[in-house]
């Protein structure tokens, strides 16, 4: 394969996106309008309830109060059931990027073992500088920031650091192949399919992260410590909302670093 081909494919192979992330996102907001409309209906129907309350009392008239309580639960347990829908459609739309992403990624690094497409820039200055420079260089991002802002799960993007023990993205036979949307095909079987090529891939990173010792998942962030022991964190285990600005460090490297600092001030 050349990278003419490679790119026709690639293009071909991402050709129904656009429609079936419609498709997935007009569910979604199908879900929200009848959300809404249970919210405004159990909500009335508790006003009706409270009523009762206060101008009977409770027990006074059992029969209706049941009626509503009833009513009340079937309509929260409706919207929880929406809610996990759009859960299972988002995270649709997610593995579907995933999966043309790494495929993406394997036909390049094919292409570049084969010498037929040049390595990136950022790439070929990793290898020269090594050791810490080549952890501040691994993220291929758009902006050129450091790998700090790399606030998902930190595979798919970096092909380099597969071999240096970071969560390694999803394989790409990861996932079945998808068709154009057909508004009429079964959501349930279709995100069974997805799903079981997913959880496949997800037996295949053993690799432990983080304080918690769990594996890659989620929004996570890398410690630019040169000699981390973890290196990469989950987002909640280290009270994090959103990227840190600038370089970041660990609890036990912010630590190991006002040691030295303080050794040096003693000096």
């Amino acid at each position: 394969m050349d990278p003419s081909s490679a790119l026709e494919q690639t293009t071909l192979d991402v050709s129904n996106l656009q429609s079936e992330f419609k498709y997935i996102l007009d569910e979604i907001g199908n879900s929200d309008f009848k959300i809404c409309d249970l919210r405004k209906q159990y909500f009335q129907r508790d006003a009706q309830l409270q009523k009762i309350y206060r101008q009977h009392g409770s027990g006074s008239e059992k029969s209706r109060e049941n009626e509503l309580s009833e009513k009340i639960s079937t309509d929260l347990q409706e919207s929880q059931n929406l809610q996990k829908n759009k859960c299972v459609l988002a995270n649709t739309a997610l593995f579907l990027v995933t999966k043309h992403l790494t495929k993406l990624q394997d036909v390049i690094k094919t292409l570049e073992e084969e010498g037929l497409l040049a390595p990136l820039e950022n790439e070929e200055k990793e290898g020269e500088s090594g050791g810490e420079n080549s952890r501040e260089s691994s993220v291929l991002s758009s902006t050129g920031e450091g790998r700090r802002r790399k606030n998902t799960t930190p595979g798919p993007l970096r092909r380099k650091r597969k071999s240096e023990g970071t969560p390694v993205g999803r394989n790409k036979d990861s996932s079945p192949p998808t068709g154009s949307a057909d508004p009429n095909f079964d959501l349930q079987d279709y995100n069974d399919d997805l799903f079981s090529g997913y959880n496949q891939a997800e037996e295949d990173d053993k690799q432990l992260y983080c304080f918690c010792q769990s594996v890659s998942y989620g929004e996570m962030v890398a410690c630019d410590g040169p000699h981390c022991k973890f290196e990469w964190f989950h987002y909640t285990c280290v009270n994090l909302k959103e990227p840190p600005k600038g370089s970041w460090y660990c609890p036990d490297c912010r630590q190991e670093l006002a040691n030295s600092r303080l050794k040096k001030r003693k000096l």
